[in-house]
């Protein structure tokens, strides 16, 4: 084989092995999800919202990938709102199926880029993954009190500690603080929430209570000095000094009267 030959192909091959990944530090999720038809759907969206391109600018990304019969939801939705629904599925971290299946603790709570918008209000734009007792993993909201949207299907693709896109059976629901549907959601898988020690350590700190407010005010009845009550006691003593007045003189004129009749 001639030097040029030899050249050409070592060009091959490096263009071949940089078509999914563009360098040992990035990748280009766009790429990655047209090596399967399955995920043509989800993919365009990514593209659509803009993004891909916030994927492609992370150093470490997991994304939680839609199959094409799971994207009936996001046509009735604006491109707004399927920004935000899809940003719940984009995962700060890494996290494959192995990373996942060991956890040290049964369950994790994840943060996506919708929490990193600045639009998320409590725990909206955490995600809470679960190992049920099965070795399923299961995916949902972690506001509190809201069941399990999807399940971990299987695995797309990974380039170790910097993506890993990894397929769920549902979009999980963007939930309101209180615990109600953000928007229109699928049945949820009943709920089986671990106990607060079940957790792995980088769960977010919980939001400020909202009850700080009346325990406050309860304190400070609490600790409130009663209405004065000297006015009350200004009354009672002038009758209880008037009385006995009144009768030391009362006795004083019947022993005039009785001296003077005698």
């Amino acid at each position: 084989m001639s030097s040029s030959s030899s050249y050409s192909l070592t060009l091959f091959f490096l263009f071949a092995s940089t078509s999914l990944y563009t360098s040992s530090n990035s990748f280009n999720i766009t790429n990655i999800l047209n090596q399967n038809n399955e995920f043509s759907t989800f993919n365009n969206l990514l593209s659509q919202t803009g993004l891909a391109s916030t994927i492609n600018s992370r150093q470490t990304i997991t994304v939680l990938a839609l199959s094409n019969d799971a994207m009936s939801f996001f046509s009735s939705q604006s491109t707004e709102d399927n920004k935000k629904s899809l940003s719940l599925l984009i995962v700060l971290d890494y996290y494959d199926i192995k990373k996942l299946k060991n956890l040290n603790k049964k369950s994790v709570i994840l943060t996506t880029l919708f929490q990193a918008s600045g639009q998320a209000k409590g725990l909206q734009g955490f995600v809470n993954a679960t190992v049920m007792n099965n070795g399923d993993v299961m995916f949902g909201s972690a506001v509190r009190g809201s069941g399990f949207d999807a399940k971990l299907i299987d695995s797309v693709a990974t380039l170790a500690y910097n993506i890993s896109v990894l397929h769920i059976s549902s979009y999980i629901s963007i939930m309101n603080p209180e615990g109600s549907s953000y928007h229109g959601s699928t049945s949820p898988l009943p709920a089986q929430p671990p106990g607060d020690d079940d957790y792995e350590s980088d769960e977010p700190p919980s939001p400020p209570s909202s009850t700080t407010k009346p325990v406050v005010a309860a304190a400070t009845a609490a600790t409130a000095k009663p209405p004065s009550s000297a006015k009350a006691n200004s009354t009672s003593g002038v009758s209880a000094v008037n009385t006995p007045n009144l009768a030391f003189a009362f006795v004083i004129s019947s022993f005039w009267l009785f001296m003077t009749v005698w």
